[in-house]
């Protein structure tokens, strides 16, 4: 048996195929090459719950920080 390959009948995604038709080929290679070539972005660490404000603590549910009571070595 011979297969007949239309020309029209890629083995892209439908999904992709949209993405073509709706915003054209050369947008659709740029971006592809953009996400390719820039790094992730990184969502940014939440804040140390050391340095929260009593207020923010107390907020989050986290317990009340100590006093700093100085040692003894520390007293100059």
């Amino acid at each position: 048996m011979i297969a007949e390959l239309h020309p029209q009948a890629n083995s892209l995604h439908p999904t992709l195929h949209r993405l073509i038709r709706r915003h054209g080929a050369t947008a659709v290679l740029w971006a592809l090459v953009r996400a390719l070539l820039l790094p992730r972005r990184r969502r940014p660490r939440p804040p140390d719950p050391y340095h929260l404000s009593p207020h923010m603590r107390r907020d989050i549910g986290l317990p009340p920080v100590e006093p700093h009571v100085p040692r003894h070595y520390e007293l100059r």
